[in-house]
């Protein structure tokens, strides 16, 4: 394994994937998850963009499903290019790689690391009073927090984590706070998500702070690892979808997820939807597409899709295909289910009547 002179890069390995339940040090988000270590920066915390982006190619390349990017301004790069660096993130995310990044210790309103066209996961940080720290960047292109530290003396509210040799220590900073996030994005893995799913997912989960709704201060809000993982199953274990996430009883009210709304009328009228379709609202705390698809017994009668953007209600329309139209010219009453799948959320159901 690399050897970290400088301890950094250790501290935050610690914080997503320490190893737990031993009676030593720390506990971490994602202890059973594995570490790719990769040596970018010298012993003195120093390094170039070019070899930051070589590797970031070497771990896509060896199967990483996320990559972690406490690069701000404590960690300095140089040399290189930017346009080094940010294609060889856009490639990690181009090949279904999850990426989180720092958003920089400057306190300025915009992102460290503003690559990957809004695919990338920013990170701020906010201290125990679920503050925004005054050191952490916000503002343009900050997707969520996650606790950093506050980097007052003599208050021991720092993240507490693995450091050089067998030691431990107390730092604060977005690099600290990036890995809460990269741990979450661990756990999403081992449910069967990838990519832009568990992205979208952590985003959609986030626990709102702020004014309601994303904000530049906290983004869609602060990571929430429980609220990310309910409901989903670990890729091996059954029963529910293999791979994949558990959805809510079909004849149950499904809770929606944190920062994921779905609003539709319970009855609609037979001939209103011959005319223009079943009528969905979407919210969701992601970029992406709502997808509805309308369902009488297992067969679909109705889909339709549209573009949302987070904190943003949407309106979607089902379109009926042959088959539904069929049964809206002869049924007098349907009942209908409706799934609706958002960005980053299990898929939502619910009943509808057609009369």
């Amino acid at each position: 394994m690399p050897q970290d002179g400088d301890g950094h890069g250790t501290h935050v390995a610690g914080i997503s994937s320490a190893v737990t339940g031993n009676g030593l040090g720390v506990e971490s988000v994602a202890p059973g998850a594995a570490i790719l270590p990769v040596r970018v920066l010298g012993n003195d915390g120093r390094g170039h963009t070019a070899d930051v982006a070589a590797g970031i190619d070497w771990a896509v390349a060896r199967g990483a499903h996320v990559v972690n990017l406490s690069l701000g301004s404590e960690v300095p790069v140089s040399g290189g290019g930017a346009s080094t660096f940010d294609d060889a993130i856009n490639r990690a995310l181009d090949a279904g790689v999850v990426v989180v990044a720092a958003s920089g210790n400057r306190g300025t309103p915009a992102c460290g690391q503003p690559s990957g066209q809004g695919r990338l996961l920013c990170v701020g940080a906010v201290d125990r009073r679920a503050s925004r720290a005054f050191f952490s960047s916000f503002g343009r292109g900050l997707a969520l927090v996650a606790p950093g530290g506050s980097a007052f003396p003599f208050v021991d509210e720092d993240v507490w984590s693995t450091y050089k040799g067998s030691s431990y220590a107390e730092i604060a900073g977005t690099s600290q706070a990036a890995p809460f996030v990269s741990g979450v994005a661990a756990l999403l893995v081992s449910t069967g998500l990838r990519g832009q799913d568990v992205t979208q997912r952590v985003l959609a989960t986030a626990r709102d702070l702020g004014p309601a709704g994303p904000d530049p201060e906290y983004g869609a809000g602060v990571v929430d690892a429980a609220a990310a993982v309910a409901g989903l199953h670990p890729a091996s274990a059954g029963p529910g979808p293999p791979g994949g996430p558990a959805v809510s009883p079909a004849d149950a009210p499904a809770a929606d997820g944190a920062g994921v709304r779905v609003h539709l009328k319970r009855v609609q009228s037979l001939a209103a939807v011959r005319r223009r379709g079943i009528v969905v609202r979407c919210l969701a705390a992601g970029a992406g597409r709502c997808t509805v698809t309308a369902l009488v017994g297992r067969t679909a009668i109705a889909r339709g899709s549209g573009k949302v953007q987070p904190g943003r209600l949407t309106t979607v329309r089902a379109k009926l295909n042959r088959r539904g139209r069929a049964l809206a010219r002869t049924a007098r009453k349907l009942s209908v289910l409706v799934r609706v799948k958002l960005p980053g959320s299990p898929a939502i159901k619910r009943r509808l009547t057609l009369r």
